[in-house]
């Protein structure tokens, strides 16, 4: 018997509406015993009265039949007015009438349980709600759609295939049977390498999509970098003087452009230093630009050719040009002027350095690490089955082919740790 579990699953504080959940096999018995009149049929939501030991809480109530509900149980939730003290006293009623509170991401849980979800789906959850830019959430559904479960599935299904023929070759080598040969084998291994090499590449784009582009913005003292990052985000975010050295540390504010969320970092001015603070700055503007995506180095000079050393991928920025014009400049470096505001530039480049555009077409992209680090260990494990081909016995090869289909399986579920499963659920709200 499961215990009926409770819990908020709408925003805590002042709202119009609360949710309030229940799942497990007496939530319908409990919700009958506080709520008139009781809906008559599942899946329709009724207006009625909540009892709670404080007041009479005018509420809806819907509830839904075992396994026709998110969680697989017996459902029912309470629409009741918005507010802390409403929600408390409907979910102490629920309390007082048997049910236990929920732990974090429970409901979800009990649904991957139920065979109502798998891992996949629950991550997809989670990245839709945590999703700050359309293109984010778009990768969050595809995760709900079951787009990349399906896919893993599916090259689950082609290894399996070629480990049960090489497991009969080695159990029955006396039969007639048609056996596969070693290239085969390594036919098939090869075909689900290359569709997960194409997944695995979707990663960048994934990232892309989901956290978005960090820039860093370096260069010497009073070259116009937080002018720029004001212009950038079209608001006076900061300080800006005359003065070297105004910025002594590193400041980090975000915009969207086009669905695309950029993540930019004005730093310290870059200059040799006594002063124990702001050697600290220029420490944090070198270490910021050596975790960036991209790096804009600023400069106010036309004639500077200087490149920052760093191995990520730059841009040169000739700023105020308002003051010196539309100087000749070299490849990979854009004219600007922070003061009169053409910096949008700026944007459509890193937009289309990083193909952003590509990520309206994608119809799945790897966003998740623990997706993308599983991918990354069965094609290693992969690759070792295609090289014992050649080297050695069939029993060798089986061996490693089983392992990266039990690699795969993680990123579902149907072989994932308990552990790891427990880990995915409780990064959920205590509702959800």
């Amino acid at each position: 018997m499961n215990n009926t579990i409770v819990a908020l699953s709408t925003a805590r504080g002042r709202a119009a509406i609360s949710v309030i959940r229940m799942s497990g096999d007496d939530a319908i018995q409990i919700a009958q015993k506080i709520f008139r009149p009781f809906p008559q049929q599942p899946n329709m939501l009724r207006v009625g009265t909540l009892k709670t030991q404080y007041f009479n809480e005018h509420a809806m109530c819907v509830y839904f039949v075992a396994p026709h509900s998110y969680t697989g149980e017996n459902t029912v939730e309470f629409h009741c007015h918005g507010g802390t003290a409403v929600a408390q006293a409907v979910i102490e009623t629920c309390l007082d009438n048997g049910a236990i509170m929920a732990q974090n991401g429970e409901f979800s849980k009990r649904a991957f349980i139920n065979g109502k979800q798998n891992l996949t789906n629950a991550e997809g959850i989670i990245e839709m709600i945590d999703a700050e830019t359309a293109s984010a959430a778009k990768a969050g559904a595809n995760l709900l759609e079951n787009k990349l479960g399906k896919r893993i599935v599916q090259l689950q299904d082609v290894l399996l295939d070629t480990v049960s023929a090489c497991e009969v070759a080695l159990d029955y080598p006396e039969e007639d049977l048609e056996l596969p040969t070693v290239e085969t084998a390594k036919q098939q291994i090869s075909d689900v390498l290359t569709q997960l090499n194409a997944l695995i590449s979707t990663s960048t784009l994934g990232k892309v999509a989901k956290y978005g582009i960090d820039v860093a913005i370096v260069g010497k003292p009073n070259v116009g970098k937080s002018s720029l990052l004001n212009a950038l985000l079209g608001t006076d975010r900061a300080i800006v003087s005359d003065i070297q050295g105004t910025t002594r540390d590193t400041l980090s504010e975000s915009v969207n452009y086009r669905d695309i969320r950029f993540n930019f970092v004005d730093t310290a001015g870059l200059r040799e230093s006594t002063d124990e603070i702001e050697i600290e700055g220029v420490k944090r503007a070198k270490k910021a630009a050596d975790s960036a995506d991209v790096v804009l180095h600023v400069t106010d000079d036309p004639s500077d050719r200087s490149v920052y050393p760093t191995v990520r991928p730059q841009i040169r920025i000739y700023n105020k040009s308002d003051l010196f014009g539309n100087e000749p400049c070299c490849v990979d470096s854009l004219v600007v002027s922070a003061k009169s505001g053409n910096v949008d530039i700026i944007k459509e480049t890193l937009y289309e350095m990083f193909s952003a555009k590509d990520i309206e077409t994608s119809d799945l992209l790897i966003t998740n690490e623990r997706h993308l680090s599983c991918m990354k260990r069965a094609k290693q494990q992969l690759e070792n089955a295609v090289k014992f081909c050649d080297q050695t016995t069939l029993d060798v090869v089986a061996n490693e082919i089983k392992g990266a289909w039990q690699t795969l399986g993680e990123i579902t579920g149907t072989t994932a740790q308990e552990n790891i499963i427990d880990r995915i659920y409780s990064k959920f709200c205590l509702g959800k």
